[in-house]
């Protein structure tokens, strides 16, 4: 029997949370990517592709390319919860081609979603957009700083994953991508008697989280989204703070003094005190993390040229997921 190729070189390794480079080359694998993807889209949405409606028997296609295949079972084995993996050799593509195997990659981890009911596109540029005119601006279409957040923290089913493919890094010295492990956030809540009675607050009380404008159905409508912050085995979260403030003055009456002080307790703690893994990601870098048991953010830059892919990847087919998902039927 053939042994696997051994496809990454650890580089560093930060506790659940590792840089590696690529030691392996696509080869003649890369076209046959392109043209499966190729073969089963006829319209490509802008480059940003859409959850594909027979996405499990094109999975299974993609998982026939070996070079393909044993990189989904590494990248699945690793057991880190996030993962920069440097050179992976897509730099010299065109768009629509680096997206379509950007998409590959994210199809054979799971099942990648839009959560934009405008445009439902899969693959969504994280880059300064010029003249936008919404109230509430995400993250990905402005410059400076993102605070540290769970994706998709405001609809039914955030994915368990999601992928961020760095086109062009920030030429300013800023811009480094932060990951935090959320059981780093709990072990500090749980140093003091006030942190912990905040994350019993936060595991046992849904707070309202507002849509951003731009993933909202329509502009000028409030779209609102009621979960506790701290998940499943409580070492999981929702966290975006902005959405929930907005949601909160949205619901007033659920603003009480002993939520509003947990929550900026745990804001605190997620943007000061937590440890959490800082990294200025080179171009053709590509970053994979558990959207559920990490938050994720950036430091400030003022690069406008800063461009970064991101896809959201659901263990969940599309088809049978609640909420936002690309699929006309939802």
């Amino acid at each position: 029997m053939q042994r696997t190729q051994i496809m990454f070189s650890t580089i560093e390794q930060s506790g659940n949370i590792a840089v590696v480079k690529t030691n392996f080359t696509w080869g003649e694998d890369l076209a046959k990517v392109i043209a499966i993807i190729e073969a089963h889209f006829e319209d490509f949405n802008g480059n940003g592709f859409y959850p594909h409606p027979d996405e499990e028997a094109l999975q299974q296609q993609l998982l026939s390319v070996p070079t393909l295949r044993n990189f989904a079972e590494q990248l699945a084995e690793r057991k880190s919860r996030g993962l920069a993996i440097t050179d992976l050799g897509l730099a010299g593509l065109s768009e629509p081609h680096r997206n379509a195997v950007l998409y590959a990659i994210a199809l054979t981890q799971g099942f990648p979603t839009s959560t934009d009911q405008r445009t439902h596109r899969v693959a969504w540029d994280v880059r300064a957009r010029q003249g936008v005119q919404s109230e509430f601006v995400t993250f990905s279409e402005r410059t400076g700083n993102a605070d540290m957040h769970t994706d998709s923290s405001f609809y039914p089913m955030p994915e368990e994953q999601f992928l961020l493919y760095v086109v062009a890094s920030a030429r300013c010295n800023g811009g480094e991508s932060l990951l935090i492990d959320v059981e780093d956030i709990v072990k500090e809540l749980q140093r003091t008697e006030e942190g912990r009675a905040a994350y019993a607050l936060l595991r046992h009380t849904e707070v309202p989280f507002r849509v951003p404008s731009v993933y909202a159905a329509q502009d000028e409508q409030i779209e609102l989204f009621y979960a506790p912050v701290f998940q499943e085995d409580g070492l999981a979260m929702r966290w975006r703070y902005d959405s929930i403030e907005k949601g909160l003055a949205a619901r007033p009456d659920l603003a009480t003094p002993e939520l509003v002080a947990a929550l900026r307790l745990l804001n605190g703690i997620v943007e000061e005190h937590a440890p959490r893994f800082i990294r200025q990601l080179p171009d053709d870098t590509l970053l994979w993390a558990d959207n559920h048991r990490t938050l994720h953010g950036r430091a400030m830059y003022t690069d406008p040229g800063r461009h970064l892919i991101r896809i959201r990847v659901s263990s969940t087919p599309n088809a049978r997921r609640v909420g936002p998902s690309g699929i006309s039927a939802d």
